[in-house]
């Protein structure tokens, strides 16, 4: 690995990142709150108004939308990884992407819709692709000034550009769908309308430089731009080449469906995860030693497989009761899909986590190889399975998931004396053991309940109530350790009115020894 420059003065002691790294949750999870409420609104309001066949399309539109900002990614992370930067390399970022990102647009329009998306696709999805174009404009201009917030480590403004964006992408996609009665462009333009606010407020935050494109910052941001920016698009095809595959060989429907499962099961905890991967990347950068960044990871990762894991499993027993009283009985057929692809959101949970820590240490081309690597297996199994239905296509993500996570944490500890196996179930085990325990409870409740033909809102609000205490109760009394040492952690996340406040005692009298220093816990506290 890569060991940070501890010598620059952008280094931070592991007390402080870890002050900062908790600080930047609260601020990114009550931004991510705040705007996925009104998304999952938005979205189950969409979701009665247009049909499958619309969002399935509209997932092939999203899949070039993070093309778009996979291939620029990379040179925004330089920015955030480099141990020092100045001017130039603001400068020579901006030349790179906004040089990338035009050729796309008029890649896309000349190339990609006429030849490429349209004979596969269709051409209302051609046309969609076009619609969004713009968005890939937007997204180059805001990739520096996002970049240099999280360099700054200002989780406060990054959480404010999440809340403004989000809110103004389920305003215009809302008010399309009503007020014009359109389907998937209704979609797509409110997708760029996010785009184009995002962009506003990072450039408002963070004003970019104009581009020029020096020949010795342009190089020393390439070196580690280019390879992560080919392991983005490699992303990038993994998180969408399922989409594309159904909707190919199966039509767009079964696209649709096969995409509400995997919003579900895997981008809704995505949600949640990327509030510790946009927290974790700027502040494992800024670690003064591998080993303080390797103990950060680890504390991060159970802290987020704690709060995550337990969702997934109430998501796989209720499912059957949530998804058509949610999302309407069109979309009953997504119910086995997503109990199926809840494995694959928690083996995509943990993923996330290892490339956060990859890309801060730099090994940018560690990252370029797994990427790539998981992406072909990705798209050939779920070509060779895809004839025989969703179900299939889902199996075939959740197993090749869980074997890409085993093969990242061999990738993680490449040369080094831990096992990947035990690291592994280390991270993993107080919440999927808690997770179990919720599943046995929660799935007798759920059918015994759907049995007596309680209402649905109902069940959903008894099978919490029977299976949270369930899960809690497992963690406590099986991983006492991880319960004491995670507890504080989720407290310090609330905001300071919602905290309990311990009874104020007298304080000490101070004693002075020679040669002590304050432990990370008293820089976090």
């Amino acid at each position: 690995m890569t060991t940070p420059d501890a010598s620059s003065g952008d280094a931070r002691s592991r007390g402080d990142l870890e002050q900062a790294a908790v600080s930047g949750a609260r601020w990114i999870t009550l931004a991510r709150i705040a705007a996925e409420v009104v998304l999952f609104a938005t979205l189950v309001v969409l979701a009665h108004l247009i049909p499958p066949a619309a969002f399935g399309r509209y997932a092939i539109v999203i899949f070039m939308t993070e093309l778009s900002v996979g291939v620029i990614g990379g040179f925004g992370q330089a920015l955030v990884q480099r141990p020092s930067i100045d001017i130039s390399h603001q400068r020579a970022a901006m030349a790179i992407v906004m040089l990338i990102q035009g050729t796309l647009v008029v890649a896309t329009w000349l190339v990609l819709a006429p030849y490429v998306i349209e004979p596969i696709f269709g051409h209302q999805t051609a046309d969609l692709v076009k619609i969004a174009s713009p968005a890939f404009l937007l997204a180059g201009l805001m990739t520096v000034p996002q970049a240099m917030l999280q360099r700054r480590l200002d989780f406060r403004r990054l959480g404010q550009l999440q809340v403004a964006s989000t809110l103004a992408g389920a305003a215009v996609q809302l008010g399309l769908a009503v007020a014009f009665d359109l389907d998937a462009e209704a979609l797509v333009l409110g997708t760029v309308a996010a785009t184009a606010v995002a962009c506003l407020v990072a450039v408002l935050s963070s004003p970019p430089p104009l581009p020029r494109l020096g020949r010795g910052a342009g190089k020393e941001l390439s070196t580690y731009g280019t390879p992560a920016a080919i392991a983005a698009i490699s992303w990038a095809g993994f998180r969408n080449v399922d989409y594309a595959i159904v909707g190919a060989r199966l039509g767009a429907a079964s696209a649709g469906i096969y995409w509400r499962a995997f919003q579900l099961a895997v981008e809704y905890q995505k949600k949640i995860s990327v509030i510790v991967y946009q927290v974790a990347f700027p502040v494992l950068a800024r670690a003064a030693s591998v080993e303080d960044m390797l103990a950060l990871r680890l504390r991060m990762v159970r802290l987020l497989t704690l709060l995550v894991f337990p969702l997934l499993a109430g998501l796989v027993a209720l499912a059957p009761t949530v998804v058509p009283f949610v999302f309407g009985d069109e979309w009953t057929a997504a119910v086995g899909p997503t109990q199926i692809l809840a494995i694959a959101g928690a083996a995509t949970l943990v993923i996330d986590a290892v490339g956060a820590t990859l890309m801060a240490t730099g090994r940018a081309r560690a990252m370029l190889g797994y990427g790539w690597a998981h992406f072909a297996v990705y798209a050939g199994v779920v070509l060779a399975v895809s004839s025989h239905g969703i179900m299939w296509v889902a199996s075939a993500a959740a197993a090749v998931h869980v074997v890409f996570l085993v093969v990242a944490y061999y990738v993680l500890l490449h040369g080094r004396p831990e096992k990947p196996l035990r690291h592994v179930w280390d991270d993993v085990a107080p919440a999927l053991v808690g997770s179990l325990a919720l599943v046995a409870v929660a799935f007798p409740v759920r059918m015994g309940l759907d049995d007596a033909g309680l209402p649905a809102g109902l069940v959903i609000l008894v099978v919490g109530a029977a299976s949270v205490p369930a899960y809690l109760l497992a963690v406590r009394v099986l991983f006492p350790a991880i319960w004491h040492e995670n507890a504080p952690l989720v407290a310090r996340m609330l905001p300071a009115r919602l905290r309990r406040r311990p009874p104020v005692a007298p304080a000490p009298e101070p004693v002075d020894e020679p040669g002590s220093a304050p432990t990370p816990e008293a820089l976090v506290g």
